[in-house]
């Protein structure tokens, strides 16, 4: 039984036990096999063995006979009511014929006893629940990286002279080419010149008719395209190599490889992609470039790291390819008259994978362009062509209502305050998650200060802004069981139960309170900051918003990689029993969190 047992060594809590452990388990639990129906324990009852399912399911039934919960394939159930000595407040029931290991309380008891981050685990909070789910997906995507290989998009430019060139001749096309290192055109071969040879020549005592030749390194260090980039990091860092040449099979030179780009690409290639989007010189090439951006999204999510840290680094990128956009499509004379401005998920820098484009504009007063039109229509185009869909809402600067001048966008502020309706709170919320990306800043930020200080002068309107948390049914109902609707059996939209009433509402307290950052999780920090939450509260809404945020793209990136429409539907039933447990604490959290949200804005009051 001990090959079935290291497959089980995979997941927590037996993840934390060590081959002493699993031959203790091994040598007195039993591999057991029940039908479908099978009662297992019933309530009232004691555990006298712990389960845990190889194959199969069981679910779990409180006296009025409703469902509670569902294990799963590597879940394990009766470890908590043991330790701390309840009675069984459920009925265990198999759910499809059952396959799964029996350990006798002795053999927990002794583990717990012999290994206390196995206990522990039992009683582990929120946080330390979702890194124990993160732990398992660390390493995942390294077979895909250790297969990669050299590509021409990974190329830097280069500058090749004859050997014969001055040195000061030399470094200026070295310029002109945006080339890191120089390579010398021998009679018998290619030499290098890099940063370590120029210290050499500027040392010489007369170097006014030094030809590069009599500096450079040679011969070089040359790779064949298509070599796997392991090998070529094996050889950069064993040589101390940072610039290697890349040849055909002709032996042209295609260009040079830096180390840092390559070391860039077996961590995130976070690195690789910025610079590819700062080096664009062409809306084509930054198109092909921004399209990659997929490829770090599921590489970091698949080794556990959080959401806010993955959104971060995103929407890094994104702001990059917008300011870069903005320096294609936008007239000279735009860049010191108006401030590009991203709105939604995109202003909150929340936006993992691509949902619809959210943008807006805003022209000096005094700065009426003729070719706006024109220009607007070009970049929601290129928008198009990255991969970003188009605002269902039309909240884009195509739309006249999101490219006005200064005046024009404070007379819709003063006119949201006045009328309160729910577009108008809509329309609030959309541009208070604003942020610049490009232009004249100052345009922008003048915007959002006369927002918050026309709230200040009217705080009624808080009232009606923070009333839609209510709009939508919370996805757990009475005994904390899920509530799923009609059409979407083991299914809750996770993005109206569970992200709208906590970023709206941490929305509407930032906007009460003055507060500048767009992110939730800053705003959530800054609430704990202004004394409003408490530190414990706080951290159990950070926790609360990384489960939900990562959940999501969990299930959004198995969709896309199945082709299917991404929604914000997420599957119960393939969660394991601690990933729903951990679902179910943050939702428990966000549930908390509107009762507090009513209370203090006084929604009942609201019609």
């Amino acid at each position: 039984m001990i090959e079935l047992l290291e497959k089980l060594g995979d997941y927590p809590p037996f993840s934390l036990l060590d081959n002493v452990a699993f031959s203790k388990i091994d040598a007195s639990s039993v591999v057991a096999y029940y039908t479908g129906e099978t009662v297992l324990v019933d309530i009232g009852q004691s555990f006298d063995k712990i389960f845990v399912i190889i194959k199969g399911s069981v679910a779990s039934y409180n006296s009025n006979d409703e469902m509670i919960d569902i294990y799963h394939e590597h879940d394990t159930f009766g470890g908590i009511a043991y330790l701390k000595s309840l009675p069984v407040e459920s009925k265990f029931i198999v759910h499809e014929e059952l396959i799964c290991y029996e350990i006798p309380t002795s053999t927990f008891a002794e583990l717990c006893n012999d290994y206390h981050s196995f206990r522990d685990y039992f009683f582990h909070s929120l946080a330390q629940k979702v890194d124990n789910i993160k732990t398992k997906q660390e390493f995942s995507s390294m077979g895909d990286l250790m297969i990669a290989r050299v590509e021409r998009t990974l190329l830097h430019s280069v500058c090749i002279v004859p050997a014969k060139t001055l040195v000061t001749v030399a470094l200026k096309q070295s310029i002109e080419y945006s080339s890191s290192v120089i390579l010398v055109d021998n009679s018998n071969g290619y030499g290098i010149v890099t940063d370590t040879n120029l210290r050499k020549y500027i040392l010489l005592e007369d170097n006014s008719s030094t030809a590069i030749g009599d500096v450079q390194t040679t011969p070089i260090v040359s790779i064949k395209e298509d070599e796997l980039l392991f090998n070529v990091l094996m050889l950069m860092t064993q040589q101390s190599i940072k610039h290697l040449p890349v040849v055909n099979d002709s032996n042209e030179i295609l260009g040079i490889l830096e180390l840092i780009d390559v070391v860039s690409f077996f961590s995130s290639q976070t690195h690789l992609i910025t610079a590819q989007i700062e080096n664009s010189t062409s809306l084509e090439s930054l198109i092909l470039v921004s399209k990659k951006v997929i490829i770090i999204i599921d590489a970091l999510h698949s080794k556990g790291v959080k959401t806010r840290y993955i959104a971060k680094l995103i929407s890094g990128i994104n702001k990059k390819i917008y300011a870069k956009l903005f320096g294609f499509i936008a007239p000279a004379e735009w860049h010191n008259k108006s401030a590009l401005i991203l709105l939604g998920s995109e202003g909150r820098e929340e936006q993992i994978l691509r949902t619809d484009q959210d943008n807006a504009i805003i022209f000096e007063d005094s700065f009426n362009p003729l070719d706006i039109n024109e220009v607007t229509n070009s970049f929601i185009k290129a928008l198009d062509e990255i991969g970003y869909p188009r605002c269902k809402g039309e909240v884009m600067m195509i739309n006249p209502k999101w490219h006005q001048n200064l005046s024009k966008y404070k007379e819709m502020i003063d006119d949201w305050i006045e009328n309160q309706s729910s577009d108008s709170m809509m329309d609030m919320a959309i541009f208070f998650d604003s942020l610049c990306v490009a232009g004249n800043a100052k345009l922008y930020i003048r915007l959002r200060d006369s927002l918050i200080s026309g709230v200040k002068s009217h705080p009624i309107i808080l009232k009606h802004f923070a009333k839609s948390i209510e709009s939508f049914d919370e996805a757990l109902g009475i005994f904390s069981t899920f509530s799923t609707k009609k059409g979407h059996k083991n299914e809750i939209d996770i993005k109206k139960t569970a992200l709208f009433p906590l970023i709206h509402g941490v929305r509407s307290l930032s906007l009460e309170f003055g507060i500048v950052h767009t992110n939730t999780f800053e705003r959530i920090k800054e609430l704990n900051n202004i004394g409003f939450l408490s530190r414990e509260d706080a951290l159990e809404m950070i926790e609360s918003l990384e489960v939900i945020n990562t959940i999501r793209l969990h299930s959004a990136l198995k969709q896309q990689q199945l082709g299917d429409e991404i929604t914000n539907f997420v599957s119960l039933s393939n969660m394991g029993k601690m990933q729903r447990d951990v679902l179910k604490d943050a939702l428990k959290t966000i549930s908390h969190f509107k009762k507090l949200l009513k209370y203090h804005f006084q929604l009942s009051m609201v019609s």
